[in-house]
């Protein structure tokens, strides 16, 4: 179980109260094998912006087992030693599948990951966490936030992709979700793996799918490609949730009004039989 003094670091905390930085989940999908080259070039898009990136990359990795986050923060350690430098405006921390120890249920805990990163990247604009839906869904949960989706146009990625956005739904009553889709050829128009997936998550899930960004990484040349996720990197920031260290000492931020919750809440309960034979509708992203 994580434990850490809110009075430790309380000048660092003051330093930097009024210092409000963009948190935004981004969802890991295994199938859309151009995950890595859609979130550096958002990454880009925010520097153009002059804006600092940190990526916390919650996703397993063969070549790193990552710092374990949970316990350096129980240990009040400085997660700053495990950033690495990217470029100028962007630094990663691999945290591997450490971030899975954050879906336990627990008071206050997301403030506690989040005020420990906004200490260890004080230049940090931007936060991104790149993660599995349930880990994303413990952190954000019922929160005001739009997560990003990236998926392919394949049967496999999309499947994870619609999976990812009912997760985050059911468990975390997140129902309005930005989509990347990366498209295996240039397409005119709105693909119809697109509509399939944007119905779905409306008619079963009662929530909402955006096509945000419609990109072919094999296809576009740089600069088509460097002109769509600057649109997009601009667009998810008003979507983004905005934290502080301030913020996070008094645990109300980003949460949704009373009336809302309790909207999302009924909302869930009603969509809830139908989100169950929603497993059954899969087949039509074959």
């Amino acid at each position: 179980m994580l434990e850490r003094g809110f009075d430790q670091a309380h000048g660092l905390r003051r330093l930097f109260a009024h210092h409000t930085v963009h948190l935004l989940p981004v969802v890991a999908n295994p199938y859309a094998t151009s995950s890595h080259v859609l979130l550096e070039g958002l990454c880009q898009g925010l520097a153009a912006q002059g804006l600092h990136t940190l990526v916390v990359d919650g996703v397993a990795s063969r070549y790193t087992t990552g710092v374990d986050v949970a316990a350096a923060i129980a240990r009040d350690l400085d997660l700053g030693q495990w950033i690495d430098e990217f470029d100028t405006h962007t630094s990663v921390l691999a945290a591997g599948g450490s971030l899975a120890r954050f879906t336990e249920v627990s008071e206050g805990r997301s403030a506690l990951l989040f005020e420990a990163l906004r200490e260890a990247a004080p230049s940090a604009d931007v936060i991104v966490f790149h993660a599995d839906a349930a880990v994303l869904s413990a952190l954000f949960g019922h929160r005001r936030v739009r997560p990003l989706v990236f998926t392919g146009d394949d049967a496999q990625s999309l499947k994870h992709a619609y999976a990812s956005i009912k997760i985050l739904a059911q468990y975390g009553g997140l129902l309005d979700h930005a989509v990347v889709m990366d498209a295996t050829e240039q397409a005119i128009g709105v693909p119809p793996a697109a509509l399939r997936l944007v119905r779905c998550v409306s008619d079963f899930l009662g929530g909402e799918a955006h096509l945000v960004a419609l990109t072919s990484t094999a296809n576009d040349n740089e600069h088509v490609l460097a002109q769509a996720l600057h649109q997009l990197s601009m667009n998810l920031l008003h979507y983004a949730l905005p934290f502080s260290l301030q913020d996070g000492e008094n645990g109300t931020w980003g949460a949704m009004p009373s009336s809302d919750a309790r909207a999302h809440q009924q909302q869930h309960h009603h969509h809830r039989g139908a989100s169950a034979a929603a497993t059954s509708v899969t087949h039509a992203f074959n």
